[in-house]
This record gives C-alpha cells, sequence and structure tokens, in this order.
C-alpha cells in the first residue's frame, strides 16, 4: 500500500507523463510532412527553398499522361508560366520533396490558392524508384493562353532540372524554349 506522499509522487508522475505525451503528439501534428511533386518553377531546390526553408528532397518523379503548357500570365515575370493539362501519352518530368504542412500551408498562398488562380491536387507520380506515390502539386484552375514562356521562369526551370538530372531530352526542349526568346 501506498502512503500519501508516494500516492502524490505516482499521481504527479502519471501528470506529467500525460502532458508529455500530449505535448509530444503536438509537435508530430505541427511536423506533418507533404509529398509535393514540383514540375515548374518548383523543380528549383534554391527557388524553392527561400518560401519552404525546410524542404527535404526525395527523388525525381513522372506525372503521366499530362504535359506543361503556359497557361497563366506573370505580370511579374512578364510571360507564361505553367500548368498541367491532360494529355495522353504526355509525360511531366519533376520532382518529390518532403515539405512541413505548415510551410505547404504558406506556399498555398504564394501560388494563389486561397484566390483560386492555383488549386493545390494530390496525383499519382511515378518515382524514379519505380513506386507510384500520392504527392500534392500546384495546377492552374482556369487555363488561359497558351502563352509565350516567361524568360525568368524558363531559368528556374532550367535551372531545378538541371540541378536534378531530369530527363535529359526534357532539359534540352526547355533550353531551346529558353533560347527562342532571345
Amino acid at each position: 500500500m501506498h502512503s500519501a506522499p508516494n500516492r502524490k509522487r505516482v499521481v504527479s508522475a502519471r501528470i506529467a507523463a500525460t502532458i508529455l505525451l500530449v505535448f509530444s503528439i503536438q509537435v508530430i501534428a505541427e511536423e506533418e510532412l507533404v509529398l509535393h511533386f514540383g514540375y515548374g518553377s518548383n523543380m528549383s531546390e534554391e527557388y524553392m527553398k527561400q518560401y519552404t526553408p525546410s524542404l527535404k528532397y526525395v527523388m525525381n518523379a513522372q506525372l503521366p499522361n499530362f504535359e506543361i503548357q503556359f497557361r497563366k500570365y506573370s505580370e511579374n515575370m512578364k510571360g507564361g508560366i505553367s500548368s498541367i493539362i491532360s494529355k495522353p501519352g504526355g509525360m511531366i518530368y519533376g520532382v518529390l520533396y518532403y515539405i512541413p504542412k505548415n510551410e505547404m500551408d504558406e506556399l498555398d498562398i504564394l501560388e494563389d490558392v486561397p484566390l483560386g488562380i492555383y488549386a493545390r491536387e494530390t496525383y499519382q507520380v511515378l518515382g524514379e524508384d519505380g513506386n507510384w506515390y500520392a504527392a500534392d502539386l500546384y495546377r492552374v484552375t482556369n487555363p488561359k493562353g497558351p502563352f509565350e514562356p516567361a524568360k525568368q521562369y524558363l531559368d528556374l526551370m532550367i535551372a531545378g532540372a538541371t540541378e536534378h538530372d531530369i530527363n535529359s531530352a526534357w532539359i534540352a526542349t526547355l533550353r531551346k524554349m529558353r533560347e527562342a526568346l532571345d
């Protein structure tokens, strides 16, 4: 049988353990990660780290049966920026990142999700390891154009594709598009 001081210690220990458990669950929830598929400027890790400093590169990936088109005009970049458009047999090359949920929520604001210009949606992408992954990406909700790509935007795409050694034919296509703008 426990004496009164011992019971108080046991109760205090249980309360402390419960508080620690609740705190740990909150920390884990706050650190929840989102798997993001970057295919445009979001392929560039240097660019992305300005907005999502905790991101972690996972691997290269592909989104089949879609293609990239420049269907939103950016006043800041003075040209088109990319979105995905359905195309049977098409292929989009990109990268997978793990991004903390709170940083992803902030990226939604940068991507104009609250304004309805872009939507963050989950798609199945094929990782370079041969496995399928559910990953979030950004898609223009009401495509316009197509527009001539913005030079600065293409530069970011080329930098990201080169940095992650994405499909060499895709990098050559991006470079050719960029050269045509000079």
